[in-house]
């Protein structure tokens, strides 16, 4: 059988409601980088692609890189102090990412209710549901985040607010009382 989604085919027994969600959201993220390419760079090749299961391999060990390296800068040169600089934020903020783990149960939806990012103490932010047990907001921020977890924007974790910095990446694990 083979069934469409955008200009992707899926070629195999079944129909596209046998796919998992996760499955799903691969191929369109695969199809979106693909669209991406600029079309001087594109290989050609027909609009639309046909995708076929294929078998898993697996290898001991990476095959070593054959292409050329590039010669390292002389020290002192220009080209070497670059190199070495640290790398600052950019200007307009840093991806900053809430992981909340808990299981809300079915029906239950996370929400980030805060100060900075777009969140607002009023009205809570919904949490993307990234696995059973884990809820996710990203954001580009330039300034730390003050937040509080509530389940379904009603009810609020337990113990003190908590704060982000811009760039960082933490989990919560909250508790409810």
């Amino acid at each position: 059988m083979k069934a469409a989604l955008g200009n992707i085919h899926f070629v195999g027994y079944g129909s596209t409601q046998l796919l998992s969600p996760l499955l799903i959201m691969k191929i369109k993220k695969s199809a979106a980088k693909a669209a991406m390419i600029p079309q001087d760079t594109a290989p050609a090749a027909s609009a639309a692609k046909t995708v076929a299961p294929t078998p898993r391999t697996t290898s001991a060990a990476p095959a070593p890189s054959m292409a050329p390296k590039a010669p390292a800068a002389p020290p002192g040169s220009v080209a070497s102090a670059v190199a070495a600089a640290p790398v600052a934020p950019p200007p307009h903020g840093a991806v900053t990412t809430i992981d909340v783990k808990m299981d809300v149960g079915f029906g239950n939806v996370v929400f980030l209710r805060g100060q900075g990012g777009g969140l607002t103490w009023e009205r809570g932010v919904p949490l993307n549901c990234v696995d059973g047990k884990t809820w996710r907001w990203s954001g580009t921020v330039k300034d730390p985040v003050t937040f509080k977890p509530l389940i379904n924007d009603h009810v609020w974790s337990a113990g003190s607010d908590l704060t982000v910095k811009p760039g960082q990446k933490v989990e919560v694990k909250p508790s409810f009382d």
